[in-house]
């Protein structure tokens, strides 16, 4: 008698048991909410936020850069890093000061034809690249602890930007002054320094 109670717990015990362990699911271990983007996939190691979202408190515009792990050295590849940065930011505010300085024209019959418009971009995006040089500052730099890239994040403040805006939107005249005086004091001058505060 005492056997058949032993075997009934223990029976009874092994049925709750099986019911309540058979349907186990194993939590999928958490995505951090920002990854290196460099390597092979998955990307699942754990970046700062600044790498994903490139905003700085007191800062008006920045830009990720990143450059690969070389033989060169580590300065060679934050050097690197920092001119991509760089040319990033010269890259948004020649694109939005000649989108705005098309704008203006075009609003006002003053058109110009494609081939001055490209001679324009070039020009102004070199005169930025050399400015944004001396403006720009590195704010924050990492490296992905798997493959070696360093990232860094390059910012002008919001006393550097409106003159380099307007600096680009100088040079998209060509040397006609008198127009880009009448450009400066155009709503469209305006917008494009309120667009690269945000």
């Amino acid at each position: 008698m005492r056997f058949l109670k032993q075997l009934t717990l223990t029976a009874a015990a092994a049925t709750l048991l099986a019911a309540c362990g058979g349907n186990l699911e194993v939590a999928a271990p958490a995505t951090p909410p920002c990854t290196f983007q460099d390597g092979a996939g998955p990307y699942t190691t754990p970046a700062p936020n600044w790498v994903c979202d490139e905003r700085y408190d007191g800062v008006s515009l920045t830009a990720v850069s990143s450059y690969r792990q070389t033989a060169s050295g580590y300065d060679f590849m934050l050097e690197m890093a920092t001119a991509g940065g760089r040319q990033k930011l010269a890259s948004i505010i020649s694109s939005k000061a000649l989108g705005s300085v098309k704008n203006y024209r075009a609003n006002t019959g003053n058109t110009v034809d494609n081939e001055t418009n490209m001679a324009t971009a070039e020009i102004t995006q070199k005169t930025l690249t050399e400015a944004i040089l001396t403006g720009s500052r590195v704010l924050r730099k990492t490296r992905n602890p798997n493959t070696g890239q360093v990232y860094v994040l390059v910012g002008l403040t919001e006393i550097d930007v409106p003159q380099l805006a307007e600096k680009a939107a100088e040079n998209a005249f060509m040397n006609d002054a008198a127009e880009f005086q009448r450009f400066k004091a155009s709503q469209s001058f305006k917008e494009l320094k309120d667009d690269l505060k945000d």
